[in-house]
């Protein structure tokens, strides 16, 4: 798609097809959400969501950032996107799991990188994936074979931490009622990679 018209044409194609054989799902939807998921994720153009875990609408609460980041829990006031929505995925739709799902070619982790070499790039984008600063020197530091896949699956590691510093978050992790994850996409071979919460390590999940 290139053009609002693409888009026009492509919403034409959608009432015609999906919408036409969902229509009383979207009058349901209609009344009220209750997914039971929320996914923090880039806003990459090329990882998708709904169409990696193919998800109809309705089943998934999406927030998607520059590298799928969470900043640490911060009361001081201010614009707080990614912090309102993960307020209301967790007090008001209760959700149940939060999943920080990154991906391989990632331009804001390769943003972060590019800061590590004093190039930092853009007004908006350097200071927001300065929240990867201080992982991005545990990374270097043990000279990994690729620093940029190093630096995305360590990054979702970040954000996880950086969830149970809500005390909201915490309050339900800790309660059994809340339970956090990471992935990672590997967009050329379609492949998604699990985080385990107890090592940290990812590994393919089989198709």
């Amino acid at each position: 798609m290139k053009t609002p018209e693409d888009l026009k044409d492509g919403y034409r194609a959608f009432r015609r097809g999906t919408y036409r054989h969902q229509a009383n799902l979207y009058e349901e939807l209609g009344r009220g959400q209750d997914p039971d998921i929320m996914i923090i994720a880039c806003a990459d153009s090329r990882a998708e969501p709904a169409d990696i875990f193919n998800a109809a609408p309705g089943q998934l609460f999406v927030v998607r950032n520059v590298a799928n980041l969470v900043p640490p829990f911060d009361d001081s006031g201010g614009l707080h996107g990614v912090s309102a929505a993960l307020e209301f995925a967790v007090t008001a739709l209760k959700v149940k799991h939060i999943l920080v799902m990154g991906h391989g070619g990632c331009g804001g982790v390769n943003a972060s990188l590019s800061a590590a070499d004093d190039k930092p790039v853009g007004q908006f984008i350097a200071p927001w994936v300065s929240l990867l600063d201080k992982t991005r020197s545990d990374v270097l530091s043990g000279a990994p074979e690729d620093p940029q896949r190093a630096l995305e699956f360590a990054g979702i590691g970040t954000s996880l931490k950086n969830l149970m510093t809500f005390p909201f978050v915490e309050e339900r992790v800790k309660a059994g009622e809340l339970e956090l994850h990471g992935a990672w996409f590997a967009i050329a071979e379609g492949e998604l990679h699990w985080r385990d919460a107890g090592t940290g390590e990812f590994s393919v999940v089989q198709a």
